[in-house]
């Protein structure tokens, strides 16, 4: 038995320390971060957007693996995928529509679908590899 298994609250704890983690990222400013550099400054150059746009990606990938793994002691495969699904596009929306009240920030519908497709795709690769598992004997 691994420490995870033994304390399948621990899970929970990691899942909802990372789910207010990317919170506060997602949400403070740009110029004076809590956490973090500051975004780069400037017009929006290709090379800016990608590198803000990665970021979303990787920490909404992230999110998705965590609360599907942290919900496995007590959830089915397919209600954790739902769960993930409802707890990622939610935080998508509401830090977007919480940027607007940040005074160098404003919201994007563009990192809004990011987000949502990164999540959509995480679980679709979490589903199909899944179900290229065994089955438990």
């Amino acid at each position: 038995m691994t420490i995870f298994q033994d304390y399948p609250r621990l899970r929970w704890l990691i899942a909802i320390v990372w789910t207010a983690f990317m919170t506060l990222v997602l949400v403070q400013s740009s110029g004076q971060p809590v956490v973090g550099p500051p975004a780069p400054p400037g017009p929006p150059t290709p090379e800016r957007e990608l590198l803000l746009t990665s970021g979303h990606i990787i920490s909404f990938a992230i999110l998705n693996l965590i609360w599907v793994w942290a919900l496995s002691p007590t959830m089915s495969f397919q209600r954790r995928l739902v769960m993930a699904l409802v707890i990622a596009f939610t935080l998508g929306l509401v830090t977007e529509l919480a940027q607007n009240y940040v005074p160098d920030r404003s919201a994007s519908i563009e990192d809004l679908l990011v987000n949502w497709i990164t999540t959509i795709v995480t679980l679709w690769w979490i589903r199909r590899k899944q179900g290229q598992q065994p089955a438990p004997a």
